[in-house]
């Protein structure tokens, strides 16, 4: 069996005396960046390029790989972005045809407004799926934000605004590795000095004449991932080392990604899994034996809202370590719901305000990031299942008989799912269910129907709860208008 691999990026700062060795690099390699973009769109030779540009521009063959690995990353990324940019024009679309289709009070103005919006959008969808289909790709270096900002400019002089695009579309290089050079990257060679690094540029030739032929950068050391990077430099599997230079406000900083090997895998599915739900403000953890029944439960809180990126990322990952933590101690596997939460952020529209904030804030996408990357070192399988009406089958089923919260018995059903038990509705007419608020809502189940199946079966259950559940929302509010 091929062993696994999963490639880890880790980070640090360092400080240089004479920084212009490295500006000169990064000026060069984006610009010849942004000029290889131009001959890949007009479907240019590669081998051809490659010739020309070491021959022409003075770099080496390796540099113009980092070159090419650089932009295609960038290519790979715009359209994945259109992709997801097409999903987010249609919901728009159906959403602005549902409110003009629904809301037929609404003024003349009102309407012509909504209307041009619904045209601009079908006609940004046609342009988008053409590109899509064609595979056309249109790049921005240095950000279409801060373009446009050059014609709406308020706190500053245009040549500010020059001075800020020229440094967003040069302030980084690559140089890509591979398993068969010296350190994993004969252009940048990491050593290990006296307990710290110390690094070897290879400067392109170009540059030879004011600079020398390498930089030397030394005295750097990795606050976070100094024992996975000292790892790979000495480990008798090569491993290709690639690196990033990025400038910021606050200095240089720099990027080391390589493979690392999965571990072997401690859980065992036999001995029970551990169901998650993620929500907005909480990872909602249940463990169950290897029977299908509940052990106990975990509330592990998440509030990211009024957090910054830093601040969310550090919550996250104590969060998920948490998690990690405990399956690692019982050595059982880890089941998550397979879904894509971006269109749930879509639809923020529909939601309460307070709701919307918590959804615009909730980062999904880094949580199961989080897992993946955790559970891949600590040897802890993650399974991923369909998400389909588990939080209502937590409801009806264990909820009451558990003690359980609704997160958690939506949870213990994740759980269950990951181990391959399917889930029976309960037998009878009707069924009661107490709220949070502690109300009881008494609806009717369907007809157990031979034409049926399970997953429909529970789409009638919703529909019938949620009428049931609206229903008693709206009485509340007239009770509490008429008693005032």
């Amino acid at each position: 069996m091929k062993e696994q691999t999963k490639t880890f990026t880790y980070q640090t700062r360092f400080s240089l005396e004479d920084e212009k060795a490295l500006w000169a690099y990064a000026a060069l390699f984006n610009s010849l960046e942004r000029k290889l973009f131009a001959n890949l769109t007009a479907k240019l030779n590669i081998n051809e390029l490659k010739r020309n540009y070491i021959s022409t521009y003075g770099i080496t063959a390796r540099q113009f790989n980092s070159l090419h690995y650089s932009i295609k990353g960038k290519i790979a990324s715009a359209k994945e972005c259109n992709k997801l940019q097409i999903e987010k024009i249609k919901d728009k679309i159906s959403y602005l045809e549902n409110k003009i289709k629904k809301n037929k009070k609404l003024s003349a103005e009102v309407l012509f407004l909504k209307k041009s919006s619904l045209n601009r959008l079908k006609k940004k969808l046609k342009n988008l799926e053409e590109d899509f289909k064609t595979g056309k790709v249109s790049l921005c270096f240095g950000s279409n934000r801060l373009f446009r900002e050059q014609f709406h400019l308020e706190n500053k002089t245009h040549e500010e605004w020059k001075n800020d695009w020229t440094f967003a579309r040069n302030n980084q290089f690559f140089s890509v590795g591979s398993k068969d050079e010296t350190a994993g990257n004969q252009s940048c060679v990491l050593t290990i000095k006296e307990n710290r690094f110390c690094l070897r540029l290879r400067l392109p030739n170009c540059l030879e004449k004011s600079f020398g032929k390498y930089l030397l950068i030394e005295d750097i050391n990795f606050n976070y991932g100094k024992e996975e990077v000292t790892k790979a430099l000495l480990s008798e599997k090569r491993k290709a080392m690639t690196y990033r230079f990025l400038k910021d406000e606050k200095g240089w900083r720099l990027f080391v990604s390589f493979e690392e090997y999965s571990k072997p895998i401690i859980s065992k599915i036999e001995h029970g899994m551990i169901g998650i739900d993620i929500n907005v403000d909480h990872l909602a953890a249940v463990e169950i034996d290897r029977y299908g029944n509940k052990l106990q439960s975990k509330r592990v809180s998440i509030n990211l809202y009024g957090k910054n990126k830093n601040q969310a990322k550090a919550i996250v990952g104590d969060a998920v370590k948490e998690v990690i933590e405990l399956a690692k101690l019982k050595q059982l596997p880890i089941t998550l719901e397979n879904l894509n939460f971006e269109k749930k952020k879509r639809t923020l529209k529909d939601k309460s305000s307070s709701n919307a904030r918590m959804l615009s804030s909730f980062a999904y996408g880094k949580i199961l990031e989080n897992f993946d990357s955790k559970a891949f070192k600590e040897g802890v399988e993650i399974v991923k299942v369909s998400p389909a009406y588990t939080s209502m089958l937590g409801l009806l089923k264990y909820k009451k008989n558990y003690g359980l919260s609704t997160h958690a018995a939506a949870a213990y059903c994740i759980g269950r799912r990951g181990m391959g038990y399917l889930e029976k509705l309960p037998f009878g007419k009707t069924i009661s269910l107490i709220t949070n608020e502690g109300s009881c809502l008494q609806f009717s189940l369907p007809a157990r129907n031979k034409d049926f199946d399970e997953h429909e079966m529970l789409k009638e259950v919703f529909k019938n709860y949620k009428a049931v559940h609206v229903a008693h929302i709206r009485a509340n509010k007239f009770r509490s208008l008429l008693n005032k």
